[in-house]
C-alpha cells in the first residue's frame, strides 16, 4: 500500500493538530533555539528568542486556519 504525498500532508496536519501534536512542536522549536543559543554562546538569545515565538505563532495559525478549512468543508 502505497501513501500518497496528500495524505501524508493530511497526516502531519492532523498530528499537529492535536494538544499533543502542539506540545511536540513546542519542545522541537524550543530545543532548536536552545541549540542555536549554545552554538552562538548566547550572542544571539535575543533574536533567537523572537525567531521561536513567530515559529510558534506561524504554527498556532496554521492549525486554527487547517481547523476553520475542515469546518467549511
Amino acid at each position: 500500500m502505497c501513501i500518497g504525498f496528500e495524505d501524508l500532508v493530511n497526516k502531519g496536519k492532523d498530528a499537529l493538530n492535536s494538544e499533543q501534536g502542539e506540545q511536540m512542536s513546542d519542545q522541537a522549536i524550543q530545543g532548536a533555539g536552545d541549540g542555536f543559543d549554545t552554538l552562538t554562546g548566547g550572542r544571539f538569545a535575543e533574536h533567537t528568542d523572537g525567531v521561536q515565538e513567530r515559529a510558534d505563532g506561524f504554527l498556532g495559525q496554521q492549525e486554527q486556519q487547517d481547523q476553520q478549512d475542515q469546518q467549511q468543508q
